[in-house]
């Protein structure tokens, strides 16, 4: 399970989580649906350092992004979930 995954689609939720720890960044969660593919949805989940933009983040975190482009590079964990190491969102 060690292999890079590319997801390519369209924000359907997201989510911010607060870190556990003082010295942890929060946690984004985003729901994907992939292009070509609408129903294998897949659950990304990428620190929130990885959003450029702080605005960005506020409106992943209030729903205000959902049908918007996303592409997540990472590793796919044992949970099935996208450890993202790369996110590109389009408004």
């Amino acid at each position: 399970m060690e292999s890079e995954m590319i997801v390519n689609g369209a924000i359907i939720d997201s989510w911010v989580e607060p870190s556990g720890m003082t010295d942890e960044a929060p946690r984004l969660v985003l729901q994907v649906a992939p292009r070509g593919r609408p129903r294998d949805m897949v659950i990304v989940e990428a620190q929130a350092d990885l959003v450029p933009d702080r605005g960005w983040l506020e409106d992943l975190g209030e729903n205000a992004c959902h049908g918007s482009p996303v592409m997540a590079i990472g590793r796919r964990m044992l949970n099935g979930f996208l450890a993202a190491t790369c996110l590109q969102l389009v408004r």
